[in-house]
């Protein structure tokens, strides 16, 4: 009996890895790629694997949208308890060294998978493999896919249509088809795994797919005979990475509190607490309150002022912190030198910072 007891909690623990591995892809570099890498990746469902085979050119881009979405959560939490940091330094691999030698989850035990932080790194790596790929059909340089002609002729107000426009649609559903596989992919480890961090895991994935739907925006240029606007060219494009992460960081400071329930002979997410608002494809959902996170801030930097994102108070959870000086260069005395150039001296600071002890 104890035998199986350590076998299951050794499975649920594998599963819990697992789930996290692609994201893994946040720390290659290399565009190589061939047959015999789909098939390494061990790790890998095989609905991904098949996409690996079929659109071989865009897997480097999963693994560029990946470490956009690590960088920009580092960002988004470089004031929070944990910021993001993952398990081993990130340093950069190969897409054919990349595998099951390495540390199999990009964030190891440090982050709770039923989190509000697991919330955010869902979406947020689910929007950023969608933008990359995005960004690579509407290059129109790529052999798997192309920019989105589908909107031509005139608008309404006159403009005309680009005959190019970001191919949102098949970024998204590219990026739906590869992560979402992880939650969706039967195994025996999924006997044993939580069906509600299945959903939650799901709902955070469209949540940040939809972060770029909703927010893609109409960009017009004007042409005509000595910069008049006789004809004003329009296309869809979306935004920055960095509104995104802007976007989901606000999703994640709301974040809600649910737990599984069923309706009829449905399993679905609806508020752990009855007077919250209801749950939208719009708003992050999580299972499980967030620990403490205090053995991560440590030689951390922290902010010595009261009530504000960062502060020593709260980041280094009573342990206190040392304050030491540092020299920073900086420009300095900027002229604009007509025309077209700027011109900036080179200037000495002192700079104190803050650490968590």
């Amino acid at each position: 009996m104890y035998g199986l007891e350590v076998g299951l909690v050794l499975t649920l623990l594998v599963k819990a890895i697992w789930c996290q591995q692609w994201m893994r892809m946040a720390l290659v570099t290399s565009n190589i790629y061939n047959r015999k890498f789909c098939d390494n990746f061990n790790f890998w469902t095989e609905t991904q694997r098949q996409l690996c085979i079929s659109y071989g050119d865009l897997i480097p881009k999963v693994a560029s949208g990946a470490e956009v979405a690590y960088y920009e959560c580092r960002h988004q939490f470089r004031w929070l308890r944990w910021n993001c940091t993952a398990q081993t330094d990130l340093k950069k691999t190969s897409l054919e060294t990349t595998g099951s030698n390495l540390y199999p989850s990009l964030f190891g035990n440090r982050l709770v998978l039923e989190s509000q932080e697991a919330a955010f790194v869902n979406a947020l790596f689910s929007a950023g493999v969608a933008h990359s790929i995005t960004t690579a059909c509407s290059s129109n340089q790529m052999e798997s896919c192309s920019c989105d002609r589908t909107s031509t002729g005139f608008d309404k107000d006159g403009s005309k249509w680009h005959r190019c426009s970001d191919n949102i649609e098949f970024g998204v559903n590219f990026a739906k088809q590869f992560i979402d596989s992880v939650e969706l992919n039967w195994s025996l480890q999924r006997m044993y795994s939580s069906h509600a961090r299945n959903l939650m895991n799901l709902h955070n994935n469209e949540v940040g797919r939809r972060a770029i739907v909703t927010n893609m925006w109409r960009k017009c240029t004007c042409h005509g005979v000595s910069g008049s606007c006789n004809t004003k060219v329009c296309s869809k494009e979306m935004p920055a990475f960095r509104f995104i992460g802007n976007f989901l960081k606000e999703r994640f400071d709301s974040a809600i509190k649910v737990k599984l329930k069923y309706i009829s002979t449905h399993q679905v997410l609806l508020p752990a607490n009855k007077h919250s608002r209801p749950v939208t494809n719009l708003q992050l959902v999580y299972l499980n309150s967030s620990p403490l996170y205090c053995q991560a801030t440590k030689g951390r930097r922290c902010r010595n002022k009261k009530d504000v994102s960062g502060s020593c108070k709260h980041m280094c959870c009573g342990r206190g912190h040392r304050t030491k000086e540092r020299t920073v260069i900086k420009n300095c005395n900027c002229k604009f030198i007509w025309c077209c150039k700027v011109s900036c001296q080179k200037c000495r600071y002192k700079q104190k910072i803050h650490i968590c002890k």
